[in-house]
């Protein structure tokens, strides 16, 4: 069953480039663990992230890392830097996560506002 999360673009450590830090049990959940190869393949303004694939069809390939949290290990993916501006991903974006099992796909959220008449 799909599920979807929404996330805002952080600073990356060096203040200038984008960071998507994502990390928790959730990951965990979706298939993605410490270790494993995620491709990252951008089409249709979606940045998709899947595990269990062929690498030589991505754009991008990245390692699920562990990071400890209050001395717990947590699932880590951080998504930074010259990735995400390079797919027009900026400081301060919201974005929304579909999430399936072994694919997470993210892409800007965009609010339409409509001009008031008097």
């Amino acid at each position: 069953m799909a599920q979807y999360k929404e996330l805002i673009v952080q600073k990356a450590l060096n203040g200038i480039l984008p960071q998507l830090p994502l990390q928790g049990k959730w990951l965990d959940e979706l298939g993605f663990t410490v270790g494993q190869l995620v491709s990252v393949v951008f089409a249709d303004s979606c940045l998709t992230l899947t595990t269990n694939t062929t690498v030589g069809n991505s754009s991008s390939v990245l390692v699920i890392e562990s990071k400890l949290v209050r001395k717990r290990p947590r699932t880590q993916l951080v998504l930074d830097g010259f990735l995400l501006k390079r797919y027009g991903f900026a400081i301060g974006d919201r974005v929304g996560l579909h999430l399936e099992p072994n694919m997470i796909q993210i892409s800007k959220i965009i609010k339409f506002t409509t001009a008031e008449t008097a």
